[in-house]
């Protein structure tokens, strides 16, 4: 599971659902991450950066940031549709 630290440090945190614990260190990612979405085609994890305007695009097999996309101002709600293999962003 990966967690959003908005108020902390820009960072995701990677949570193990078996053992209910964090692993690895923190990703950073863009200011103020609000939003998750998983690709689960693709194995990418999309993170809303509502501070910068950009979206962090990770890669779930290294837990690294492989892309940052400027997307215009506050993107808070990503969403994934399996079906259509098409990501959706939300900007307030």
């Amino acid at each position: 599971m990966y967690v959003a630290n908005s108020f902390v440090d820009g960072t995701v945190f990677v949570i193990d659902t078996n053992t209910n614990t964090v692993t690895g260190v923190p990703i950073p990612v863009g200011d103020f991450p609000v939003g998750i979405a998983y690709d689960s085609a693709n194995e990418r994890m999309y993170v809303a950066n509502r501070g910068d305007g950009t979206v962090s695009v990770i890669d779930t097999n290294t837990n690294t940031v492989i892309d940052t996309i400027p997307v215009g101002s506050v993107p808070q709600f990503l969403a994934y549709d399996p079906i259509n293999k098409e990501s959706m962003l939300l900007i307030l």
